[in-house]
């Protein structure tokens, strides 16, 4: 909880339930950090802590125009979010305010430099006190981004990162998700780049990048990774791409704070194959489109944990994992009984009407393993099945076994190997 700062006798009190013995409450905000500046307007919302009601609603458009408001004793919460300028959010009205309600943005709008905080007080009789809300940055900046060496006949670039919001709760939650593409301008010999700064509504629970590049033909091509770094709030970040003549991009993003939070540097691997030689002849794309929206690469959707979304012709396609171990005994088995006792294994999984299991490619495990931190968070967390031990998967037409661990892959023989962790791919149509 953020202090309350009782100005009339200069004793900042930290607490979660403070006790001032006055009813009358005269607001003001200050930053975290003296370097920092408050982003006004803010909103500042009372709610009565038994009842849940909003009892008073007031906007601080300046620091040297505090908030006056009169209140009966009781136990208040106090909510304040900065930045939240009515050309920009679609403020709620009076009616049936609530703590979770939403302030979204307008269509077309970007996010403004968020700020929120709240404190619980209890007001005993009547009095006079000031009272000042230290807030807390909510968004983190993209101050530029950057892809290099992309190819002549490519017409569009643009990126997205996700979870994205384009809400905040007055509690200071985090709202409504969105996709939210940023197209890049071609700024001449195969540099593409973000002419904007722009403030970005993020998950805390981990972030994906997806890059898309359009064709002269109009196909287009998404490349999806999920970042082994939290992307955290108070931070600014550089991205700096460059496509490579192997149809792999790599991303280096450096992430940079100025009074913010620090500095940290991260890097970005997206890879492209356009061959199949390493299904082993398999193929679980099917034809049918699932009429729901696409689940973010780095969730769960229907038990399984989603390792890449692609976008490819008219659908989005999903590469998912199978929750759970299953265990294989290769003993003394020729490749050749392995594939067969694999694929009478595989083919009558099913999970949540999820079938068309298969052994994970080459480039496949590879993801598995370069995520294999989070993977394993999110499937401990979730199933308690995290991936620890030597897992098969395909090579051309052979069977090799590797390790999930986050640093290096370790390719080795399939005859070492203690279970199956199949994929498979679905096709969403939005």
């Amino acid at each position: 909880m953020t202090p309350w700062v009782l100005g009339a006798c200069e004793k900042e009190l930290v607490s979660d339930d403070i006790v001032v013995n006055d009813s009358s409450l005269s607001i003001s905000t200050r930053s975290v950090t003296a370097e920092e500046t408050v982003s006004f307007p803010v909103a500042v919302y009372v709610f009565n802590a038994e009842s849940k009601k909003c009892v008073k609603h007031e906007t601080l458009v300046s620091k040297d125009t505090p908030l006056e408001f009169k209140l009966t004793h009781g136990t208040y919460d106090i909510y304040a979010i900065g930045g939240v300028d009515e050309s920009i959010y679609s403020l709620p009205s009076e009616d049936d305010l609530s703590e979770t309600t939403e302030i979204s943005l307008k269509e077309g709008q970007e996010h403004s430099d968020l700020m929120t905080a709240h404190s619980l007080i209890t007001l005993a009789e009547d009095g006079e006190n000031t009272l000042t809300l230290e807030m807390e940055r909510q968004v983190l900046l993209l101050s530029s981004a950057t892809i290099k060496q992309i190819p002549s006949n490519i017409t569009a670039v643009s990126f997205s990162l996700t979870p994205s919001y384009q809400s905040i709760r007055i509690n200071g939650e985090l709202g409504t998700t969105w996709t939210h593409p940023y197209s890049l301008v071609n700024d001449g010999e195969g540099t593409w780049s973000l002419h904007t700064p722009t403030m970005l509504l993020l998950s805390p629970d981990g972030t994906t990048i997806t890059v898309s590049l359009t064709k002269e033909n109009g196909t287009v091509k998404s490349f999806s990774y999920s970042f082994p770094e939290k992307l955290e709030k108070n931070y600014q970040i550089c991205i700096t791409g460059n496509y490579q003549e192997d149809n792999t991009v790599n991303l280096v993003g450096n992430i940079t704070g100025t009074t913010w939070a620090g500095t940290k540097e991260v890097t970005f691997c997206f890879g492209d194959n356009d061959t199949d030689d390493d299904n082993n002849g398999n193929d679980d794309t099917g034809n049918t489109l699932i009429n729901e929206t696409t689940p973010n690469s780095g969730s769960i959707y229907k038990d399984c944990y989603v390792l890449k979304v692609e976008r490819k012709d008219d659908a989005n396609e999903v590469l998912l994992l199978y929750h759970d171990n299953i265990d294989i005994q290769p003993g003394n088995k020729t490749e050749a009984q392995m594939f067969q006792e694999i694929h009478e294994i595989t083919s009558l999984l099913t999970l949540n009407n999820i079938s068309n299991w298969r052994l994970p490619n080459e480039e496949e495990a590879r993801l598995i393993n370069y995520n294999g931190q989070i993977i394993n968070q999110r499937l401990e967390d979730k199933f308690k099945t995290g991936m620890t031990d030597l897992y098969l998967y395909t090579k051309g037409e052979h069977l090799k076994t590797f390790l999930p661990i986050n640093n290096s892959f370790l390719e080795r023989d399939y005859t070492l190997a203690k279970y199956l962790r199949p994929v498979t791919i679905l096709r969403f149509k939005k």
